[in-house]
């Protein structure tokens, strides 16, 4: 079986370790069952136990919503463990949910025990809201001893959670602890140790049993109303509850049954004295009415001995009406397995039913409190300790992940390691290796003259490759000068020089290698409105955008703008000293220059460097 020690006893490395193991040797990393809330499981067992001879038991299935008999358990096996793993297993079938469980929630509500205790004096928390009751609920669990005001609580013996008051008035106490006893987790942890080992979650919750029977009362009584106590009586104590008027829970009592009796002494003046400071009752007032008391129990006998206590107080002292909720004889109760209250609360059917009733206790806030949240979130189990000694699913899934990780650059390196070993012997068993010395220096030979002319041939693509052709730069001409621009040309010259002082070294793949410097030069007149065409190329913009325009209509790449192909423009204009305005058409026609205001001269040139693909070489192929 794998032992898991504490996280904080271990060093990094051992951390390590201890996750890879629990990663390979449970399923805690495929499996969300681990994670998740007893409650929220899809198959459950419920175990109920009031101190007496029996222990009453029912499986829940949440995908069918149906309740059906859970394995009888002695009680020697719920106080030693003894025969859990035969339980476990029977569980774990397809007997009792239809269908093998892939996890089992394990939810033990106590009804042999409700201890309570006082949080802290209640001036303290007389104006605490629900954040502040939230750090008193994690403090309290973490350490009871400085949230409650008796500090010799045991710890390891007892589990504390808190109950707040939802109803509780400005001068009454906001909230208080339960206490139940930690007897039975000796059996709850071998049922999740046996769980481990067969890499089956089971998870465990221990609720209180009158918590839950108050959070039934509008399962168990159509059009329950407050305004009343809640007496729930069990085989060895009485749990009291003050419920408002608005059907909120204003305090609550635990009180022990002396001598086997079957309900407390004075069970009268005590709900007398409570109803009181709880305001419940308005007797002595005008049109004052008695205090209400409902009594709940399976045990008829339990009931008439209530019903007698109270009916002497009434007799003797103040009077106190009563009604009685026997659940032995309640047709509400039967289709649950052992008939237990506590168990209805699980079964959201019951709970969507009582909703849409719409009662007064639905509509408060402390049934819907517990129902949704109080009973869940209150697991006297510490299943979050239990949980922190193990990594947690994101964990696992990393350490998965970095498992593969490792996995694939393994293969990784094996796999290059096998290329390069294979590379070397394919390299020694070259027939090369077995040449001559003569082969050899025929095989040089030969490969220099291979070499020699592939350089010829390299040399020789260069050469012919197109540099400068007429009617390009005719069509250079046609794309600075668009039709009807107004542009006289009286001269046009085209040069290409060879770029002699940036060549290249010679001793280069090609030999030596040299720029080109070509540019373009037109002289002539015109008109206003040619001298903003020239101006919108007199930048490095409007040349790129001319040079891209002759590139695309001749296909010539030589004029393709690139950053290793240096483009400038020289651009001079003045007026025409030829220019008549009253200039008559016979005098446009011996002289055109005359119509013309402007001159101009643009000079384009376009620099190749020895590094362009378009450099000539400076060396014969030959």
């Amino acid at each position: 079986m794998l032992t898991i020690v504490d996280p904080s006893e271990l060093t990094p490395a051992g951390l390590y370790r201890q996750a890879c193991s629990v990663n390979s040797k449970t399923s805690r990393g495929r499996d969300r069952g681990w994670y998740e809330d007893p409650l929220d499981l899809t198959c459950q067992w419920h175990l109920w136990f009031d101190g007496g001879r029996e222990v009453r038991s029912a499986a829940y299935s949440r995908t069918n919503k149906r309740w059906l008999p859970g394995p009888t358990l002695p009680l020697s096996t719920l106080t030693t463990g003894e025969g859990a793993a035969e339980f476990l297993q029977e569980l774990l079938s397809a007997t009792h949910f239809g269908e093998r469980p892939k996890a089992l929630g394990v939810i033990f509500h106590v009804a042999d025990e409700f201890a309570l205790a006082e949080v802290i004096p209640g001036d303290a928390v007389s104006g605490a809201g629900a954040a502040d009751l939230g750090v008193l609920h994690f403090n309290l669990i973490e350490d009871p001893c400085e949230v409650l005001v008796d500090r010799e609580v045991s710890v390891g013996t007892t589990s504390w959670r808190l109950l707040p008051f939802w109803g509780a008035g400005p001068e009454q106490e906001r909230c208080t602890a339960i206490a139940l006893p930690r007897a039975r987790e000796a059996f709850l942890q071998t049922l999740i140790d046996l769980g481990s080992e067969w890499k089956i979650p089971v998870r465990v919750a221990v609720t209180s049993a009158p918590m839950e029977t108050l959070a039934a009362l509008p399962l168990l009584q159509s059009g329950a109303e407050g305004g009343r106590l809640v007496a729930v009586i069990y085989l060895k104590f009485t749990a009291l509850f003050a419920i408002s008027p608005g059907g909120e829970l204003r305090s609550v009592r635990s009180l022990l049954h002396r001598g086997n009796m079957l309900v407390p002494t004075g069970l009268g003046d005590i709900a007398w004295n409570m109803t009181v400071s709880a305001e419940l009752t308005t007797l002595g007032q005008e049109g004052g009415a008695p205090p209400k008391v409902l009594l709940v129990s399976d045990h008829p006998a339990a009931l008439l001995a209530a019903q007698n206590d109270l009916d002497a107080y009434s007799l003797t002292r103040q009077p106190i009406h009563w009604e009685t909720l026997d659940l032995s004889a309640l047709a509400v109760i039967n289709p649950i397995p052992g008939r237990r209250p506590e168990f209805m609360v699980y079964d959201h059917n019951l709970l969507d039913a009582a909703r849409s009733e719409g009662g007064i206790l639905t509509k408060s806030q402390t049934f819907p409190a517990l129902w949704d949240g109080w009973l869940k979130n209150c697991n006297f189990f510490d299943t979050q300790k239990l949980d922190a000694v193990y990594p947690t699913l994101r964990d696992l899934q990393l350490l998965r992940l970095s498992s593969v990780v490792i996995y694939l650059v393994v293969i990784g390196l094996v796999g290059t390691a096998a290329y390069g070993f294979y590379s070397l012997f394919r390299a020694m068993n070259h027939p090369s290796w077995n040449l001559s010395p003569m082969e050899v220096r025929r095989t040089e030979a030969m490969q220099v003259k291979l070499l020699e002319e592939r350089k010829q041939i390299d040399v020789t693509n260069r050469f012919l490759l197109p540099r400068s052709r007429g009617w390009v730069a005719m069509e250079f001409l046609l794309q600075l000068f668009p039709e009807d621009s107004g542009a006289r040309v009286e001269s046009y010259s085209y040069h290409v020089d060879a770029n002699r002082p940036a060549a290249s070294p010679a001793g280069t793949a090609l030999g030596g290698l040299t720029g080109m410097v070509r540019s373009w030069t037109v002289k002539g007149a015109a008109g206003a409105h040619l001298l903003e065409l020239l101006g919108a190329v007199n930048g490095q913009r409007g040349l790129n955008e001319l040079f891209e325009r002759v590139a695309k209509v001749t296909g010539d790449p030589s004029y393709t703008p690139d950053p290793m192909r240096q483009i400038t423009v020289t651009h001079h204009q003045s007026r025409n000293s030829k220019y008549n305005a009253a200039a008559g058409s016979s005098d446009t026609a011996s002289d055109p220059a005359i119509s013309y205001p402007y001159t101009f001269e643009v000079t384009v040139t376009q620099t190749i460097k020895d590094r362009d693909p378009l450099a000539l070489p400076t060396e014969k192929p030959f």
